[in-house]
């Protein structure tokens, strides 16, 4: 039986800063999650939007509290957070040309396969447009000018998977196996392709302890406090509006920094750490 750690006294921890440690990783959680369930906001949603913070500030009589009450309820109903259509470019906006002959687009390296079945999905359901691969290669069935697009889009798209990808495995607990939740999470954003309200979410894979080991196994799932699905239902979004590669990624280290911090801080109490 290990003995108990003495804590330096200058680096105690009172059971109220553990609270509030506590209080802070629940709220980011709930945020995340709700934030995961709301509607994107449509351009109407978004002029009444405007409309009522109007009122609220230039109202008069009960007018400003009337408005205040529907910009919370309309906040409960929309994401206000994610891109406008409007501000910023559509990925899949505008026409694409079909052809007979297939050209390429973008090549991927032998194990992200994964990555290539998102690029190769997104383009076939975005823009009508066949694909098929040969080799490594991704080619596409259209015209010229529809091709060199097509070839923007798929840099686009993979550069921002791989990048969000590589800093999603940084966090603490997240397994290799946890990659293929994350990538299924960005595509459905991205696609807007979101389970129904009720629909479980896809499984994280889960390794087996080990008997023999004596000392206390450590779930993989022990540093994320966010199902990575819903993590990245909301990156997706903003990969398909070209919102700028940085601003996604700060958003997705905010999203995990509550249990980065918890890390970081070597005076932290063991439960509220990384591990167990």
């Amino acid at each position: 039986m290990r003995p108990a750690a003495v804590r330096p006294p200058g680096r105690a921890c009172s059971a109220a800063a553990r609270s509030s440690q506590l209080a802070r990783r629940t709220r980011s959680e709930i945020m995340a999650s709700v934030k995961a369930d709301l509607k994107p906001a449509s351009p109407k949603a978004r002029a009444m939007l405007k409309k009522l913070q109007a009122l609220a500030e230039r109202g008069v009589d009960g007018e400003r509290l009337v408005a205040q009450r529907k910009i919370e309820r309309l906040k409960a109903r929309y994401d206000f957070e994610a891109p406008c259509a409007e501000e910023t470019p559509d990925l899949f906006q505008g026409s694409f040309k079909r052809s007979i002959k297939a050209k390429w687009i973008y090549s991927f390296g032998p194990a992200e396969f994964d990555l290539a079945n998102a690029v190769k999905w997104a383009i076939e359901s975005g823009t009508g447009i066949h694909c098929l691969y040969r080799g490594c290669d991704l080619l596409a069935e259209a015209a010229p000018s529809t091709a060199d697009r097509l070839a923007r889009i798929a840099e686009h798209i993979s550069q921002s998977f791989r990048s969000l990808v590589a800093r999603f495995s940084t966090v603490n607990g997240v397994s290799l196996a946890d990659r293929g939740v994350f990538v299924m999470g960005l595509y459905d954003g991205m696609m807007n392709d979101l389970r129904a309200k009720g629909q479980p979410l896809p499984s994280r894979p889960r390794s087996r302890r080990k008997r023999r080991v004596k000392k206390p196994a450590v779930s993989l799932a022990t540093g994320l406090h966010v199902h990575p699905y819903t993590l990245a239902v909301g990156l997706g979004r903003q990969i398909r509006f070209s919102v700028p590669l940085q601003e996604i990624t700060a958003e997705l280290e905010a999203l995990t920094q509550p249990r980065l911090a918890d890390e970081a801080d070597p005076s932290a109490p063991k439960g509220l750490r990384g591990g167990n």
